[in-house]
Protein backbone atom coordinates (compact mmCIF):
# COMPACT_ATOMS: atom_id res chain seq x y z
CA UNK A 1 0.00 0.00 0.00
CA UNK A 2 1.21 3.53 -0.91
CA UNK A 3 0.02 6.57 0.91
CA UNK A 4 0.72 10.47 -0.91
CA UNK A 5 0.21 13.09 1.73
CA UNK A 6 -2.05 15.92 0.78
CA UNK A 7 -0.97 15.38 -3.15
CA UNK A 8 -1.16 18.77 -5.10
CA UNK A 9 -1.86 18.24 -8.35
CA UNK A 10 -4.90 16.77 -9.62
CA UNK A 11 -3.92 14.22 -11.82
CA UNK A 12 -6.51 11.62 -12.94
CA UNK A 13 -6.49 7.71 -11.92
CA UNK A 14 -6.10 6.60 -15.25
CA UNK A 15 -3.20 9.02 -16.11
CA UNK A 16 -1.88 8.27 -12.54
CA UNK A 17 -1.92 4.54 -13.71
CA UNK A 18 -0.21 5.52 -16.79
CA UNK A 19 2.62 7.14 -15.53
CA UNK A 20 3.08 4.09 -13.23
CA UNK A 21 3.60 1.57 -15.89
CA UNK A 22 -0.45 0.17 -15.96
CA UNK A 23 -1.61 2.18 -19.64
CA UNK A 24 -3.96 -1.01 -20.20
CA UNK A 25 -5.61 -0.95 -16.60
CA UNK A 26 -9.22 0.36 -16.87
CA UNK A 27 -12.44 0.79 -13.88
CA UNK A 28 -13.57 -2.27 -13.04
CA UNK A 29 -15.52 -1.63 -10.37
CA UNK A 30 -16.32 0.42 -6.26
CA UNK A 31 -14.48 -1.52 -3.50
CA UNK A 32 -13.44 -0.89 0.33
CA UNK A 33 -10.14 -1.18 1.76
CA UNK A 34 -11.16 -3.79 3.34
CA UNK A 35 -11.78 -6.07 0.39
CA UNK A 36 -8.75 -5.18 -1.85
CA UNK A 37 -5.60 -4.41 0.84
CA UNK A 38 -5.18 -8.14 -0.14
CA UNK A 39 -7.04 -8.32 -3.52
CA UNK A 40 -4.83 -11.16 -4.91
CA UNK A 41 -5.98 -10.26 -8.00
CA UNK A 42 -3.24 -8.44 -9.78
CA UNK A 43 -5.50 -5.21 -9.47
CA UNK A 44 -4.57 -1.22 -8.71
CA UNK A 45 -7.15 0.63 -5.75
CA UNK A 46 -7.42 4.09 -5.80
CA UNK A 47 -8.98 5.60 -2.33
CA UNK A 48 -8.82 9.26 -0.61
CA UNK A 49 -8.89 9.77 3.20
CA UNK A 50 -7.59 12.07 5.71
CA UNK A 51 -6.22 14.01 2.68
CA UNK A 52 -3.81 11.47 1.09
CA UNK A 53 -4.29 9.26 -1.80
CA UNK A 54 -4.11 5.62 -1.14
CA UNK A 55 -3.20 3.26 -4.09
CA UNK A 56 -3.39 -0.51 -2.81
CA UNK A 57 -1.20 -2.48 -5.48
CA UNK A 58 -1.51 -5.84 -4.68
CA UNK A 59 2.36 -5.82 -4.33
CA UNK A 60 3.22 -5.15 -7.79
CA UNK A 61 4.36 -1.69 -7.25
CA UNK A 62 5.77 -3.02 -3.58
CA UNK A 63 7.75 -5.81 -4.06
CA UNK A 64 10.71 -3.71 -6.15
CA UNK A 65 11.83 -2.30 -2.61
CA UNK A 66 11.44 -6.02 -1.45
CA UNK A 67 13.85 -7.07 -4.11
CA UNK A 68 16.44 -3.69 -4.06
CA UNK A 69 19.88 -4.00 -2.92
CA UNK A 70 20.07 -0.44 -2.75
CA UNK A 71 17.57 0.63 0.58
CA UNK A 72 18.57 4.51 -0.09
CA UNK A 73 17.47 4.98 -3.36
CA UNK A 74 14.35 5.55 -4.84
CA UNK A 75 12.19 2.37 -6.58
CA UNK A 76 11.11 3.49 -9.81
CA UNK A 77 7.34 4.59 -8.70
CA UNK A 78 8.94 6.02 -6.22
CA UNK A 79 10.41 8.60 -8.55
CA UNK A 80 7.50 8.87 -11.04
CA UNK A 81 5.41 9.55 -8.04
CA UNK A 82 8.28 11.98 -6.31
CA UNK A 83 7.71 13.60 -10.11
CA UNK A 84 3.70 13.87 -9.76
CA UNK A 85 3.83 15.19 -6.32
CA UNK A 86 6.95 16.74 -5.46
CA UNK A 87 5.80 18.27 -2.48
CA UNK A 88 4.51 15.19 -0.79
CA UNK A 89 5.48 12.60 1.71
CA UNK A 90 5.34 9.22 -0.45
CA UNK A 91 4.79 6.41 2.30
CA UNK A 92 5.30 2.85 1.14
CA UNK A 93 3.70 -0.04 4.01
CA UNK A 94 3.36 -3.59 3.45
CA UNK A 95 3.64 -6.85 5.22
CA UNK A 96 2.58 -10.54 4.72
CA UNK A 97 1.69 -13.16 7.82
CA UNK A 98 2.34 -16.47 5.63
CA UNK A 99 6.36 -14.98 6.41
CA UNK A 100 6.31 -13.17 9.31
CA UNK A 101 7.33 -10.31 6.83
CA UNK A 102 7.09 -6.32 6.96
CA UNK A 103 8.65 -3.36 5.00
CA UNK A 104 8.10 0.32 4.93
CA UNK A 105 9.51 3.40 2.97
CA UNK A 106 9.30 7.05 3.59
CA UNK A 107 10.32 9.77 0.90
CA UNK A 108 10.13 13.30 1.17
CA UNK A 109 11.33 15.69 -1.21
CA UNK A 110 12.91 13.45 -3.77
CA UNK A 111 14.98 11.63 -0.98
CA UNK A 112 14.84 8.62 0.94
CA UNK A 113 14.14 9.38 4.44
CA UNK A 114 13.55 6.04 6.30
CA UNK A 115 13.61 2.48 4.83
CA UNK A 116 12.94 -0.96 7.37
CA UNK A 117 12.68 -4.91 5.35
CA UNK A 118 12.50 -7.61 8.13
CA UNK A 119 11.51 -11.01 7.04
CA UNK A 120 11.83 -13.67 9.32
CA UNK A 121 14.89 -16.02 9.48
CA UNK A 122 16.55 -13.05 7.42
CA UNK A 123 19.01 -10.06 8.62
CA UNK A 124 17.11 -6.62 9.15
CA UNK A 125 17.79 -3.82 6.17
CA UNK A 126 17.25 -0.61 7.56
CA UNK A 127 18.43 2.99 6.07
CA UNK A 128 17.76 6.33 7.91
CA UNK A 129 16.76 7.44 11.53
CA UNK A 130 13.96 5.67 12.79
CA UNK A 131 10.85 7.73 12.95
CA UNK A 132 8.75 8.58 15.58
CA UNK A 133 5.66 6.03 14.99
CA UNK A 134 8.18 3.37 14.92
CA UNK A 135 10.00 4.56 18.21
CA UNK A 136 6.26 4.02 20.12
CA UNK A 137 7.12 0.14 19.20
CA UNK A 138 10.34 -0.18 19.52
CA UNK A 139 10.18 1.35 23.56
CA UNK A 140 8.54 -2.07 24.06
CA UNK A 141 11.66 -3.82 23.12
CA UNK A 142 14.94 -4.32 25.21
CA UNK A 143 17.73 -6.49 23.51
CA UNK A 144 18.12 -10.18 25.66
CA UNK A 145 21.11 -12.03 24.91
CA UNK A 146 22.20 -10.31 22.11
CA UNK A 147 18.68 -10.14 20.19
CA UNK A 148 15.92 -7.73 20.75
CA UNK A 149 12.85 -8.87 21.88
CA UNK A 150 9.57 -7.41 22.29
CA UNK A 151 6.95 -7.03 24.80
CA UNK A 152 3.03 -7.11 23.82
CA UNK A 153 1.59 -3.87 22.91
CA UNK A 154 -1.35 -4.28 24.42
CA UNK A 155 -1.03 -5.73 27.56
CA UNK A 156 0.47 -4.70 30.34
CA UNK A 157 3.45 -7.67 31.39
CA UNK A 158 6.89 -7.67 31.46
CA UNK A 159 7.09 -10.64 29.23
CA UNK A 160 9.79 -10.54 25.88
CA UNK A 161 9.03 -13.13 24.19
CA UNK A 162 8.22 -11.42 20.52
CA UNK A 163 10.85 -11.26 18.13
CA UNK A 164 10.93 -8.00 15.21
CA UNK A 165 9.48 -10.03 13.01
CA UNK A 166 6.37 -11.07 14.96
CA UNK A 167 5.71 -7.20 15.23
CA UNK A 168 4.32 -6.61 11.61
CA UNK A 169 1.34 -5.21 12.02
CA UNK A 170 2.22 -3.16 15.42
CA UNK A 171 5.36 -1.34 12.98
CA UNK A 172 3.46 -1.51 9.61
CA UNK A 173 -0.05 -0.09 10.52
CA UNK A 174 1.87 2.32 13.14
CA UNK A 175 3.72 3.93 10.51
CA UNK A 176 0.67 3.94 8.31
CA UNK A 177 -1.02 5.92 11.09
CA UNK A 178 1.55 8.92 10.62
CA UNK A 179 -0.44 10.03 7.01
CA UNK A 180 -4.05 8.21 7.35
CA UNK A 181 -4.15 9.60 11.20
CA UNK A 182 -5.77 6.08 12.06
CA UNK A 183 -4.44 2.70 13.11
CA UNK A 184 -5.43 -0.18 10.71
CA UNK A 185 -6.66 -3.56 12.54
CA UNK A 186 -8.20 -1.52 15.26
CA UNK A 187 -11.49 0.26 16.54
CA UNK A 188 -10.41 3.32 14.69
CA UNK A 189 -10.25 2.03 11.10
CA UNK A 190 -14.13 1.51 10.36
CA UNK A 191 -14.61 4.67 8.31
CA UNK A 192 -11.32 3.82 6.62
CA UNK A 193 -11.91 0.45 6.07
CA UNK A 194 -15.83 -0.06 5.39
CA UNK A 195 -16.96 3.39 4.24
CA UNK A 196 -14.56 5.09 2.12
CA UNK A 197 -15.36 4.16 -1.76
CA UNK A 198 -12.10 3.09 -3.11
CA UNK A 199 -12.46 2.57 -7.31
CA UNK A 200 -10.72 -0.91 -8.81
CA UNK A 201 -8.56 -1.28 -11.85
CA UNK A 202 -7.74 -3.73 -13.46
CA UNK A 203 -6.05 -4.89 -17.16
CA UNK A 204 -7.97 -5.40 -19.88
CA UNK A 205 -6.08 -7.95 -20.81
CA UNK A 206 -6.64 -9.82 -17.60
CA UNK A 207 -10.84 -8.90 -17.60
CA UNK A 208 -10.94 -10.56 -21.02
CA UNK A 209 -9.70 -13.70 -19.70
CA UNK A 210 -11.65 -13.81 -16.62
CA UNK A 211 -14.54 -13.65 -18.84
CA UNK A 212 -13.68 -15.99 -21.45
CA UNK A 213 -12.81 -18.75 -18.10
CA UNK A 214 -16.19 -17.54 -16.81
CA UNK A 215 -17.81 -19.31 -19.42
CA UNK A 216 -16.22 -22.77 -19.49
CA UNK A 217 -17.47 -25.98 -18.28
CA UNK A 218 -15.27 -27.31 -14.80
CA UNK A 219 -14.19 -30.08 -16.81
CA UNK A 220 -12.34 -27.94 -19.29
CA UNK A 221 -10.75 -25.54 -16.68
CA UNK A 222 -8.81 -28.73 -15.34
CA UNK A 223 -5.77 -29.19 -16.02
CA UNK A 224 -3.74 -32.81 -16.44
CA UNK A 225 -2.41 -33.77 -13.32
CA UNK A 226 -4.25 -30.98 -11.73
CA UNK A 227 -5.41 -30.64 -7.75
CA UNK A 228 -9.16 -30.61 -8.95
CA UNK A 229 -8.61 -33.00 -11.82
CA UNK A 230 -6.78 -35.81 -9.23
CA UNK A 231 -9.69 -35.13 -6.44
CA UNK A 232 -12.15 -36.16 -8.73
CA UNK A 233 -10.29 -39.10 -10.40
CA UNK A 234 -12.34 -42.05 -11.10
CA UNK A 235 -11.37 -45.37 -9.05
Amino acid sequence: MIIIKEPSNAISDQNLLSQLGFPDFSFSGDTTLEECMYPDDKSINTGRFNNCLIISDDYQLTTSLEQSNTPESLSEYEKVLTGLYPNSEILTVACHSAVNYHLYSLVKDGQKIRFKKVIHGEPLIEFGNRIDEEEKVYAYSKVIDGQRMFRSTYNDDEVYDNTEDQMMEDFTFGVAKRLLGVMISTEEDEELMFEIPFKKYVSSKLAGKKKQVKYKPVEAMQTKGSWLSRLFKKS
